[in-house]
């Protein structure tokens, strides 16, 4: 409690003792500006400005203009390494540990024991889904799309954010895909 005091003319012309029961304001300095934000996915601090995290690369911020539509990029996020494929619309990548197979895979992929030579592909078709298919003979140690084993020469549709295992040691995560086309691929 502040006490305040006012002249007061009927008494002698002392001073008089007020209270003020208001509470004082509490004193807050200006915020900083601030210096980024937090990914959703890593929880990296993300510098302002920036579209992508740079450490697990994902997209952040407000959609960006252009987005979903034709010439957009499908991204293969791989756990560990900041390491990732793009996958342009209208094409397909391989996915294993052979280079004449598989050349932009397994520049990254050599060293990992428990991806086939030959494991999967994925197909990014022009309307914007995405598809991923083990190869018809089988990986020596599976395909699982969120935890669901996907069988040899089988497909499954792909959708942002899906996890992909190439065996029990390898995984990436789904980026980039559009909106959902009405009709799937043939």
């Amino acid at each position: 409690m502040t006490e305040v005091h006012d002249w007061d003319d009927e008494d002698d012309g002392g001073w008089v003792p007020v209270v003020d029961t208001a509470p004082s304001p509490p004193r807050t300095r200006p915020s900083p500006p601030p210096i980024g934000f937090r990914c959703d996915r890593c929880s990296t601090v993300v510098p302002t400005g920036m579209a992508e995290c740079p450490r697990c690369l994902s997209p952040v911020g407000p959609p960006r203009r252009g987005a979903g539509r034709p010439g957009g990029v499908l991204r293969l996020v791989f756990r560990g390494g900041g390491r990732h494929l793009d996958v342009p619309r209208g094409s397909e990548i391989r996915l294993g540990r052979d280079d004449g197979w598989a050349p932009e895979a397994s520049e990254f992929l050599a060293d990992e024991d428990t991806v086939s030579g030959r494991h999967a592909t994925v197909l990014h078709t022009s309307d914007g889904a995405a598809w991923l298919t083990e190869v018809p003979q089988g990986a020596t140690n599976g395909t699982r799309v969120n935890d669901r084993v996907l069988a040899p020469g089988s497909r499954v549709r792909l959708s942002n954010g899906d996890r992909v295992e190439l065996g029990p040691e390898v995984d990436f995560e789904v980026r980039g895909i559009g909106e959902e086309p009405e009709e799937a691929a043939p």
